[in-house]
């Protein structure tokens, strides 16, 4: 009989992002050793009985109904998908004698901020293992006094992202996939426009992804005359996701950081690289990590908009670079990158 796993997330999918990918591939991987229990209020929207772990879903989300299916389904282990201060109340209530915690970045940086700050660096420093997707997400966690995690990189589906087979001419396209959130950096891209389309005037900038920042960056796109040259996609659909980057010269998101925000990886570069994409990113927070700088991409200062627009460029106006860091990409991600090796960390770390 396999022994149990419970894993206790407040974001799973249906809904979209990189946390809730990561939780959902793991979850897959980790029911070949375990028998696996995701617990969440997030409802599976019809696909439940596609999913090969146990999915239970709780109507209210509070410590005590996490603790309360955790005392019913006595699990051998407990994994937190994000550092939250209800699930960690949850864990410890459980009795369980050893948790494990993945923290992405922002979740345990916004924490310092609130009023529960003492106790819940305290429950999170008793995580067993400590998991941060990134070094320089360890490092913000040394930072912080914490010096007990171990880095496990997030994964792609090579098999779902991978290049596409025609090359047909189109418009030079630059695409950005993400949540619309000031740390993306796509105010950044927008500020670098009317440089780049002097070189290249038929360019355009695909954005995709929704968020509380859409209505500031329309407005700046249209002070700056680039209106015309950026569409925003809105919420891209898993199915289109693929095609998406297929059809795109260059993936670019130079995202930022702050006290409480940052870009603790950052899978939507992985997804890119694994379809052929040459990279930019921020040189900021875990995109040092996903992003190996002038072998699969370029880092540029995340606050200078000159240097992200000699950047794109660069790659723009050189086929052949553009060609090789795709091509590097692509096999980086098929020999060290996939999400079976994520997974097999995650579940060495647990035994």
């Amino acid at each position: 009989m396999k022994r149990r796993l419970a894993l206790l997330t407040l974001d799973f999918p249906p809904n979209t992002g990189g946390v809730q990918t990561l939780l959902f591939e793991i979850a897959k991987r980790l029911n070949r050793t375990y028998d696996v229990y995701v617990i969440t209020p997030v409802d599976s929207g019809g696909h439940h009985s596609k999913e090969c772990f146990q999915r239970v879903r709780i109507e209210t989300a509070n410590s005590f109904t996490f603790w309360r299916v955790l005392q019913s389904i006595r699990p051998d282990r407990v994994l937190l998908g994000h550092a939250h201060p209800m699930l960690l109340m949850a864990a410890v209530l459980s009795g369980i004698d050893y948790y494990g915690t993945i923290v992405h970045g922002s979740d345990f940086l916004s924490a310092q901020k609130r009023w529960h700050r003492p106790l819940f660096n305290f429950l999170l420093g008793r995580s067993q293992p400590l998991i941060a997707n990134s070094n320089p997400t360890a490092e913000r966690l040394v930072q912080l006094g914490f010096s007990n995690s171990i880095v496990v990189h997030p994964g792609v589906d090579i098999v779902r992202f991978s290049p596409s087979d025609s090359d047909d001419h189109h418009p030079p396209i630059i695409l950005t996939i993400g949540r619309l959130v000031p740390r993306k950096g796509i105010d950044l891209v927008i500020r670098s426009l009317p440089i780049v389309l002097q070189r290249v005037p038929d360019l355009i900038y695909r954005v995709g992804g929704d968020g509380p920042d859409r209505p500031r960056l329309e407005q700046l796109a249209a002070e700056l005359g680039v209106g015309s040259a950026v569409q925003f996609l809105g919420p891209i659909r898993n199915e289109d996701l693929t095609l998406q980057y297929r059809s795109a010269d260059i993936f670019v998101m130079p995202v930022r950081a702050d006290a409480t925000s940052m870009e603790g990886f950052g899978i939507v570069y992985l997804e890119a690289s694994a379809c052929g994409l040459p990279l930019i990113a921020g040189r900021s927070g875990g995109a040092v990590d996903a992003v190996r700088e002038n072998e699969t991409g370029m880092l540029v200062d995340p606050n200078d908009h000159h240097e992200l627009a000699q950047v794109i460029l660069e790659l723009l106006l050189n086929p052949e670079k553009r060609r090789r860091m795709g091509e590097t990409g692509r096999r980086w991600t098929v020999a060290e990158m996939s999400w079976d090796r994520t997974a097999e960390a995650i579940a060495r770390l647990l035994r």
